[in-house]
Parts: C-alpha cells; sequence; structure tokens
C-alpha cells in the first residue's frame, strides 16, 4: 500500500481544503473549530498531506493557527461553486474536500482518487471536463456540484458534516477518537 500513496503523492494533483465559508448555521467559523487542541483546518490539512505533495487552504483570508499554502478566494459570493470553478481553471485536476467533513479517512480519499470521482456535496475528484457541467448549473441558478459524474459510495459516519453546534457538540467524542482513521 505504500507504493500506492507514494504513486499518489507523485502525481501532482493538489488537494484544496474549503475553508472561505460564512458558516451561518454554526454561527461560529468551523474552520477554526478546536479538536485537541487543533482547529478543524489543521487536522485536514496534516491527513491530507500523508496522501498529496500539494495541499492547499482555499478561504476568504488567512486565519489559521498553522502555516499552510492559501488560495485566496476573491469571489464576493459565499457559493463554494464558483471557488470550485476557478481552482479547476487554475489546477484543471482537484481533489476537493470540505474542512466541515474531518472524518473522511485515508482509504475512502485514495478511493475517490483511484476512481476520479466525486461522492457527497464538493468531495472528490474534479477535472476540467467537469467544468462545462458546473456553470449550467449555476445558469440554472442550481449551486450544486453535482454534475452527474458517477458517484462512488463511501461510509456514511465518514460525511459527519458539522453544520450546527449541535452536530459538533453530539459528536467531539466520536470526532476525536476517529479524525485520523
Amino acid at each position: 500500500m505504500v507504493e500506492k500513496v507514494e504513486h499518489l503523492r507523485e502525481n501532482k494533483i493538489p488537494a484544496i481544503i474549503l475553508a472561505g465559508g460564512r458558516s451561518s448555521r454554526f454561527g461560529k467559523d468551523k474552520s477554526r473549530l478546536k479538536i485537541k487542541d487543533k482547529s478543524l483546518t489543521y487536522h485536514q490539512y496534516k491527513k491530507l498531506k500523508k496522501i498529496f505533495k500539494n495541499v492547499y487552504i482555499s478561504s476568504k483570508k488567512d486565519k489559521f493557527d498553522f502555516n499552510a499554502p492559501i488560495i485566496y478566494d476573491k469571489q464576493k459570493e459565499y457559493l463554494p461553486i464558483f471557488t470550485l470553478i476557478n481552482l479547476i481553471q487554475k489546477f484543471h485536476t482537484i481533489f476537493i474536500i470540505p474542512v466541515d467533513v474531518p472524518l473522511v479517512s485515508q482509504k475512502s480519499i485514495k478511493k475517490l482518487l483511484k476512481n476520479k470521482t466525486i461522492t457527497h456535496s464538493f468531495l472528490g475528484v474534479y477535472t476540467y471536463k467537469d467544468l462545462k457541467k458546473l456553470k449550467q448549473n449555476i445558469k440554472q441558478k442550481n449551486y450544486s456540484p453535482k454534475i452527474g459524474k458517477k458517484s462512488i459510495s463511501i461510509p456514511n459516519k465518514e460525511l459527519l458534516n458539522l453544520n450546527f453546534k449541535s452536530d459538533y457538540k453530539q459528536k467531539l467524542f466520536y470526532i476525536k477518537k476517529n479524525i485520523y482513521s
């Protein structure tokens, strides 16, 4: 399995953590939530660095408690589909993960990479070929990243999305236990 990880690290597909949202449903910035005395963004970054050579954070500003490359999201809108389009135009092929989905395992990430596909909102591999469909979605006022691409399933427990403080409070023990699986 080590060979496959190294092969993935060498293929130069960048991983990008989406961390530029308003967190309006949550009530405070989710990217700075603490798990084991480190931010959620830090944990996502460290997990991805085990797989990817290049890992970036997409954010409207530098608000992080560690050093990492940031791609500044200059969009006025807080709609990640616009950010996704800009990132695809810049890199052509990318792996995207939202900061608030902390339990996606390395195994599932590798599965998404191997199949060059997506699952869940804004989680998976997007390529330049996906731009047309994403732009069509916007024209239809559909701001979903779902583009009719083959989707694969990963365990539901890994797709825990921290949309509300109650999600975080109820699942904190579980998150701490499984953050690096």
